[in-house]
């Protein structure tokens, strides 16, 4: 299966992780922080040199801007190729629109990370699985089954 993974810079680390442990069950994974696959990886110090700067700027003026046009065509492209989505969180808008582009398109998505009591949204029903940390086993045999989780 081909994967997109969604998510936020704070978790970089964490996500290599995960898409690793997806490539070793024979899936075919983009992770929107690793080049490695050939894609065009974007981050905030591209526009500007300190994060406080990027203050100066608003959502109209920040996606109008050439490089991030690129991101935004890079990470369409990769969600047009996946099969499914794994949103991990915690994450921001970004990966959530991401992820909600993906499931509009018709691919299966699936929740992963920590579900904090009190923190909740009730658009995720439209995932096709929700995975706590703890049942990364659970995520992969979803995806290698192809099952979708009753939620």
């Amino acid at each position: 299966m081909k994967i997109y993974i969604a998510s936020s810079w704070k978790n970089q680390n964490f996500c290599k992780a995960v898409a690793d442990a997806l490539r070793t069950e024979g899936h075919e994974v983009d992770c929107f922080c690793d080049g490695s696959s050939g894609r065009y990886v974007f981050h905030w110090t591209e526009f500007v040199k300190r994060e406080e700067d990027m203050a100066n700027y608003d959502a109209i003026e920040f996606i109008s801007d050439a490089r991030t046009i690129r991101a935004f065509e890079e990470d369409r492209r990769w969600l047009d190729w996946a099969d499914a989505c794994v949103l991990i969180l915690p994450s921001g808008r970004s990966a959530h629109l991401e992820s909600g582009y993906a499931k509009g398109r018709g691919k299966r998505l699936f929740i992963y990370g920590d579900f904090p009591k009190g923190e909740f949204e009730v658009m995720y029903r439209f995932a096709d699985g929700m995975f706590r940390l703890e049942d990364l086993d659970g995520l992969l045999d979803a995806l290698t089954t192809s099952q979708t989780t009753q939620l």
